[in-house]
């Protein structure tokens, strides 16, 4: 009998946590299994709300830098992209709408286009464009033990500076938004709004 051979697969890496050191987007720190050696630090001007910087923690680099302005566009800033210039928030994050009705948000990367979506599924996830059957990366919601986190597939990992400073300021609409209609509609809108079916972020 001639013995068969099977052709060895490369698994699957895992994936990996991203864990949040506060119930925050601001002022918080990004850490994967190592609270005292956080990969991120996230650093808000409180006192104006208008700025929030997000640094690699491990050298204090400048990753990004976001405005929010009240008249004119909110911008963004990567120090080593664009020449250091600021740009429109909104180039960079760019708002769609799929054939289902579905409100997203894309980010060209060095890696092709991705995108975040907000469903009953996932508060938010993030899909390869075109391939919206499994995200890339996806936010776990906290726990009394552990705060919540970014789940990233080893293909996130490739553009991961990307993913954070999206997932920022998305989430951080999210809770605006969330906020907003709490007090207007009550808690049943709130829960609603956490299904994405309500909240369409700017």
């Amino acid at each position: 009998m001639q013995a068969t051979t099977t052709t060895p697969t490369n698994p699957t890496p895992p994936s990996k946590s991203y864990n949040f050191s506060r119930e925050d987007m601001k002022n918080t720190k990004i850490f994967n299994n190592q609270p005292a050696s956080p990969l991120y630090s996230v650093v808000t001007d409180i006192k104006s709300d208008k700025r929030t910087d997000i640094f690699d923690a491990r050298g204090n680099r400048l990753l990004a830098r976001v405005d929010k302005r009240d008249i004119l566009p909110d911008t963004i800033t990567f120090p080593n992209r664009n020449n250091g210039s600021s740009i429109n928030l909104s180039k960079w994050l760019q708002k769609s709408k799929l054939e289902d009705g579905h409100h997203v948000h894309s980010i060209e990367t060095a890696h092709g286009t991705y995108v975040w979506k907000s469903d009953a599924n996932y508060r938010l996830a993030l899909y390869r464009k075109g391939d919206m059957s499994s995200p890339v990366a996806h936010l776990q919601q906290g726990s009394r033990t552990q705060n919540f986190a970014v789940i990233m597939q080893g293909e996130a990992e490739l553009i991961r500076d990307d993913v954070i400073v999206s997932f920022l300021i998305l989430e951080q609409r999210l809770r605006i938004s969330e906020k907003h209609i709490d007090v207007g509609g009550g808690k049943f809108d709130q829960n609603r709004t956490v299904l994405g079916h309500h909240v369409n972020t700017p």
